[in-house]
């Protein structure tokens, strides 16, 4: 058995912090979590994440496909059975025509993301490192860095239990509120119109995770959004009654899709300058255009603005003023953070940044 180089509990480590360390040593090798009598094993190469495997059977990639819509549960069972010593399930999956190549490289990948991602939700077990490179033959290339996946998991493990809470089953079929019920002021980004135009009031929520473009967070997350924004009723959902929510969620959501623009921008910038140099760009346009709806909250570690503090900021103001007057003010924080970035991007990367500013609404 490989030396231990490292080893301890989640309780006394979390695991943010735990991969965080991992990264920044640049270590090789493998990460073991056992929790709950699964073993996850995490690879590493130079502090990058190239790998991840489980024994749980959910997050077989069988499963995986299955719950994506990608195949049957019956062809499922029957490629499993031709599974043998060097010959895999998606290989397997591939010669019975079911996948394509890129159908399978698309999968493994983001089975990866998801047993990664899973184990941020991880409170007790234990870990260790071995620096022994067990081979594997399906080292791959994430679409995103380490750091990034880090970040991502500590979002995901934040709104979780937010939408457990409003989504609390995935057998409800959404309904969508009629338009003259809706807040037509509302803007919605592309892949959030995609998720919109699934709502059919026949589909299931796991149906629309089948035949999402997105993976199952995403595209619940989206329906979240959706809901909140009272575009669609989920059965069964903690939404409380309109009359008792006001324009509250409307307001979220509004926070939310900025949010979502400003992090964008956040990462672009943070290929080019300093965390610190980025963190004072960001509060010194905030505080210097003087809006009182933006004051008090800094941009935190996402780049993102609190929800909460923006809420309260916006409280005291007429009902039929809060959203208007907040728009205004995120749009001109937009605008300035737009400009003074593109002061540290070359052309090509401020047509983009714009580009994907213009494609989220903002």
């Amino acid at each position: 058995m490989a030396e231990k180089v490292f080893q301890g509990k989640l309780k006394a480590i979390p695991i943010p912090d735990l991969l965080t360390f991992i990264s920044m040593v640049k270590k090789t090798g493998i990460l073991v979590v056992d929790a709950s009598g699964v073993t996850r094993k995490l690879w590493w190469e130079k502090g990058e994440l190239v790998f991840a495997a489980s024994t749980h059977p959910d997050e077989a990639l069988g499963s995986f496909l299955v719950r994506h819509g990608k195949i049957t549960q019956e062809q499922n069972m029957k490629s499993g059975l031709l599974v043998e010593p060097g010959k895999r399930q998606g290989k397997v999956l591939v010669q019975m025509g079911v996948l394509t190549p890129k159908q399978l490289w698309w999968a493994v990948k983001n089975q990866v993301l998801e047993i990664i991602y899973g184990i941020f939700s991880l409170g007790d077990g234990t870990f260790y490192f071995t620096e022994d490179e067990e081979p594997t033959e399906e080292r791959i290339k994430l679409s995103t860095s380490t750091t990034n996946i880090i970040m991502e998991g500590i979002r995901r493990l934040d709104e979780w239990p937010r939408i457990k809470e409003l989504i609390p089953d995935d057998m409800a079929v959404p309904r969508l509120v009629p338009p003259e019920f809706r807040d037509a002021t509302v803007k919605f980004h592309e892949g959030e119109l995609e998720i919109l135009n699934l709502v059919d009031d026949d589909r299931n929520i796991r149906e629309i995770i089948h035949v999402s473009p997105f993976e199952e967070f995403e595209t619940l997350r989206i329906l979240m959004a959706l809901l909140l924004a009272r575009y669609i009723h989920i059965p069964g959902s903690a939404v409380p009654a309109e009359e008792d929510v006001e324009d509250v969620s409307v307001i979220e959501n509004l926070i939310d899709q900025y949010n979502r623009i400003f992090g964008e921008i956040w990462n672009e910038v943070g290929e080019k300058i300093g965390q610190k140099e980025r963190q004072d760009m960001f509060d010194e346009v905030k505080n210097s255009l003087g809006e009182a709806i933006l004051e008090g909250p800094f941009f935190d570690a996402r780049g993102h603005l609190p929800t909460s503090s923006l809420m309260a900021n916006v409280a005291d103001l007429p009902q039929e003023k809060r959203v208007k007057l907040l728009s205004l003010a995120l749009e001109n924080l937009l605008s300035f953070l737009l400009f003074e970035s593109s002061k540290h991007l070359d052309a090509e990367q401020k047509s983009s940044l714009y580009r994907l500013v213009e494609s989220k609404g903002g």
